[in-house]
């Protein structure tokens, strides 16, 4: 109900109407609609942190590490479109130590993300101007896939999973790296001559 009403818009006479027990009945199973806001949120957080780790451990190619890192959360999040969209989304509104745990897994993600970049970077295989920038980037073109993804539609799983590898590969410069880089360089960018 979450992903589709919104955490705010969801009562718990909305959540005892669609689990078909009565409001006082959602009680005995949660202490509030926060902790089961909660709950989905790190479940699902600590589940893509899971499918991440075994992308980027699965080969020591930071390449590869960062096409099956984008790729794993594209097929997770197609798998599991609506405890992710309420991962996405709604998570704004948990509060206090639940928020605090939250947003550790958010860091610890878009973090991964950011230490492949930076090893691609400095290996000469990646060109990133801004590893920060870039992570983002490819974390939120994946977060909006479960909004509009429909298995019966053209595009399957397995093309849009490698689909999202390819582009994330493209907002790394992975293309660029190749050609533009001279085979040893400094951790810092060239200036522009003027």
């Amino acid at each position: 109900m979450f992903a589709d009403q919104g955490y705010r818009s969801t009562g718990v006479r909305d959540i005892a109407e669609a689990l078909g027990i009565g409001p006082t009945s959602v009680y005995t199973h949660i202490s509030s609609k926060a902790e089961l806001l909660q709950e989905i949120v790190i479940d699902t957080l600590d589940a893509l942190l899971a499918i991440q780790n075994e992308a980027i451990t699965s080969t020591s190619d930071v390449v590869q590490q960062l096409r099956r890192a984008a790729e794993s959360q594209v097929r997770f999040f197609v798998e599991n479109p609506k405890e992710s969209l309420i991962a996405i989304r709604e998570f704004r509104w948990a509060e206090g130590e639940d928020l605090r745990e939250i947003q550790v897994r958010r860091r610890a993600y878009r973090q991964a993300f950011e230490d492949l970049l930076l090893a691609g970077d400095r290996q000469g295989v990646l060109s990133v101007e801004n590893s920060k920038i870039a992570a983002f980037s490819i974390i939120e073109m994946a977060e909006a896939v479960p909004t509009w993804f429909r298995p019966d539609h053209e595009v399957s799983e397995n093309q849009i999973a490698y689909l999202y590898g390819e582009y994330a590969l493209r907002i790394a410069g992975a293309d660029r790296a190749s050609h533009a880089r001279p085979a040893t360089r400094s951790s810092s960018r060239p200036r522009r001559s003027k």
